[in-house]
């Protein structure tokens, strides 16, 4: 799925379902210098399974515009600008309750990002 966060085009795969209103989400982020790719299996087998999915793309990675960002804060702050920012693309008007985990240098950034949106 496509959308916009802080002006500039992002991607995240949901495991080829839709995004579904009162479903847990589950938010995985990429370790360096990867994508969303590195979670297709995982995704695709929870979207099927009780979960909402997106498997981001950071700034500058895969489908995701932008220069890559510089810190890990910096990319925290970011997926918690995307969250939102998907969840209003996909339909979905309050964000529901939310998951985060990565690989990585993304399991930095979801430590990091539960700690600013606990």
């Amino acid at each position: 799925m496509k959308f916009d966060v802080e002006g500039r085009r992002a991607y995240a795969y949901t495991g080829g379902r839709a995004l579904v209103e009162g479903q847990p989400l589950l938010v995985l982020v990429h370790g360096a210098q990867h994508d969303h790719s590195v979670w297709g299996l995982q995704s695709r087998y929870l979207a099927y399974h009780g979960w909402s999915m997106l498997a981001l793309d950071l700034p500058g990675h895969g489908r995701s515009a932008g220069p890559p960002l510089q810190t890990i804060e910096q990319m925290a702050a970011w997926v918690c600008s995307a969250v939102p920012a998907a969840c209003a693309a996909a339909g979905i008007g309050a964000v529901p309750a939310t998951v985060v985990g990565g690989h990585s240098m993304g399991s930095l950034i979801a430590l990091e990002a539960s700690g600013l949106r606990p």
